[in-house]
This record gives structure tokens, C-alpha cells and sequence, in this order.
């Protein structure tokens, strides 16, 4: 990248900040994403483009991933087994309706099955904008539909479920974690860079928040836990993802594939009122979980996002990664499978 690239991503990412700072200034829920999210949109469409905001999306994950690993204790562990078969119910239901759902998409943004089909499901976008690539889909609609899915769960989730659903209480801690506090942190974070790098040529999903919660459950086991993240880095993973996901947020992208954008809202509210509306309840009186971890835990949203709306929600994080997780790997591994099926049965037809 050029040097007026990396002053670009800097501008994206302190315009970012800024709208971090006013939304917390004005108490929003979540506001050092949706602030983030909100002033790195403006940036993009008032500015233009800003390059790459992977690396900055992956430092936000790797951060978030670590102090996730610093609530894990043998216990949650113990209870994230336990739960298993509940979270791989929920995820191949959530596969179950984006399957439905997308003949309703390919009906209403008029796109072939296999584009519809991996829009519809409730995967990464970046994962499924790949595929798309792959498989001679658009990767356009695709990635449009996993980001306006995204910025609206993100959007709308937290300002529902702040308002009917209370978090379970979690012991707020400012101090400074200390010489072998942060040796901890430091040793968690290089650890799970380095495995993280090898992770993903290998194909793994979501390595940069899934392996630092592994590497901690390992240092936990040894007897070196891992200290509480200090809340200003909390704060800036905050930014760099909702900064990322904003970047993406372009007025020109939207407006140009407008029948996508009805077909994305219809298949994001389905997934909504399903896995939400009907299930979320019914779980958090059958498991006895409080409904805002829950809720978070079945949102089809994005992984990282909704780590982080944990964290900043003060939700049960093992319990929204658990579910996110499972969810994510069920459907990325169903998506080929799907689309080979579906492609199948309309050739003999």
C-alpha cells in the first residue's frame, strides 16, 4: 500500500474514533461501534475510497478474541460442552431458513439460485463472497447482502434487547493488569497471531477470534490465566471493527442493486423473527440463560461483530462465541454441499 493509503486509513479510522467518541458522549448502546461504524460511512462516501481495512479488522478480532479468553474458566468450558447439541440445533435451523429463504430472494432481487443461496445464509461475508467468486456467482450481491444483514442486526439488536433484556452482572474491572497481567495479554496475543497466520492459508474460519480464546483456554489449563483486557483497547478493537465494517457501507453499492436490498431485508427479517423472536425465548427458559447472551448468540450477524456487542453488552461472551462459532463452521461447510445439491436437482429438472 501506498503512503497515501495508510493516511487514508488513518483518516477513515480517526473519523471512525470521533464518531466513537460522540455516540458514547450521547450514551447510544454499543457506541464505540455503531459511533465507529457511523463515522467511517460518512468518511467513505464523503472521501471515497480507502483501501484495505483487513489488517485493521483482524487487530480488532485478535483483541476482542483475547480478552474473550480471559473469562474462560473450566467451568464455562464444562457448560459450552454442555450446550453443544443446542448450539448445533440452532445452527442448522438458521441453515434451515436461509435455504427457505432463498428461493424468496432469487424471486425478489431476480439473481440465479446459487447467488440467492449464498446471500441467504447466515455465514461470513467474506466467506461467502469467496464462494461466490468460485462458483460463478455474483460476489457483489452477496457481499452487499451480508453487509446491510450485518449493519442492521448490529443496529437494530442492541437498542431491543437493551431495552427488554437485562445482562447477566459481570464484575467490572479498571485496574491495570500488572506486570504479569499484561505478560499474559502479550503472550496470548503473539501466540495467537502467529497461529492465526498459519490458520487461515490452511482454510480455518474466523481464526483471528477463535484461536486466541483456544490459546487461552491452553494457558488457563496450564494455570497462567489470562488477565482482563484493559478497557481502552477494548475500546479501540471497538473502533477498528465497526470502522471496517462502515468502510464497506457505500451509498453507490446500495443504491445500484436496489431489488437486492428488498430481498436482503426479507431474508434478514426471517431470520429475525425465527431465530430471535421464536427461539430465543423459548431457550433462555429452557437453559435458564439470560435473553440478551442469547439473543446476541443466535443473531445472524457477523462473528467479530457480535463478540464485540457482547463485550460492550456485558453479555456471556463463551456462550455468543459458542453458538457464533458453531453456527459460522455448520454453514460454511453446508454452504458447497448445498449448492452442488441444488444445482443438481435443477439439471434434471
Amino acid at each position: 500500500m501506498t503512503h497515501p493509503g495508510w493516511l487514508s486509513l488513518l483518516a477513515l479510522f480517526a473519523a471512525a474514533g470521533a464518531g466513537g467518541a460522540v455516540f458514547a458522549l450521547i450514551s447510544v448502546p454499543l457506541a464505540w461501534i455503531l459511533g465507529a461504524m457511523t463515522g467511517a460511512a460518512i468518511y467513505a462516501n464523503l472521501i471515497g475510497s480507502t483501501g484495505n481495512t483487513k489488517t485493521a479488522r483482524r487487530t480488532g478480532q485478535l483483541i476482542l478474541g483475547t480478552s474473550a479468553a480471559a473469562v474462560l474458566t473450566p467451568e464455562i468450558l464444562a457448560a459450552m460442552v454442555g450446550l453443544l447439541p443446542v448450539m448445533v440445533g440452532a445452527a442448522l435451523l438458521a441453515i434451515l431458513v436461509g435455504v427457505g429463504a432463498a428461493g424468496l430472494f432469487a424471486a425478489i432481487a431476480r439473481v440465479d439460485r446459487t447467488t440467492a443461496m449464498l446471500s441467504a445464509l447466515p455465514a461470513g461475508l467474506a466467506e461467502m463472497a469467496s464462494l461466490a467468486q468460485e462458483r460463478g456467482a455474483r460476489s457483489d450481491v452477496v457481499t452487499v447482502t451480508h453487509t446491510l444483514r450485518v449493519f442492521a442486526v448490529v443496529t437494530i439488536v442492541p437498542f431491543v434487547l437493551t431495552a427488554f433484556a437485562a445482562p447477566s452482572p459481570v464484575e467490572e474491572i479498571l485496574a491495570s493488569p500488572g506486570a504479569l497481567g499484561w505478560l499474559s495479554i502479550l503472550t496470548c496475543v503473539g501466540l495467537s497471531a502467529a497461529i492465526s497466520l498459519l490458520a487461515g492459508r490452511v482454510g480455518m474460519i474466523n481464526p483471528w477470534i477463535v484461536v486466541p480464546m483456544v490459546v487461552g483456554a491452553g494457558l488457563a489449563a496450564l494455570d497462567l490465566p489470562v488477565a482482563r483486557m484493559p478497557q481502552p483497547l477494548l475500546v479501540a478493537a471497538q473502533i477498528l471493527i465497526g470502522g471496517s465494517l462502515g468502510s464497506q457501507l457505500l451509498l453507490t453499492e446500495f443504491a445500484r442493486l436496489p431489488r437486492v436490498l428488498v430481498a436482503a431485508a426479507v431474508s434478514t427479517t426471517l431470520l429475525g423473527l425465527i431465530m430471535l423472536v421464536l427461539c430465543g425465548p423459548l431457550l433462555a427458559v429452557v437453559l435458564g440463560l439470560d435473553l440478551l447472551s442469547l439473543s446476541l448468540a443466535l443473531s445472524p450477524g457477523g462473528f467479530g461483530e457480535m463478540v464485540a456487542s457482547a463485550k460492550a453488552l456485558d453479555a456471556q461472551v463463551a456462550i455468543v462465541v459458542g453458538f457464533q462459532f458453531v453456527r459460522s463452521l455448520l454453514t460454511n461447510l453446508a454452504a458447497p454441499f448445498l449448492i452442488d445439491h441444488d444445482r443438481r436437482d435443477m439439471s434434471t429438472h
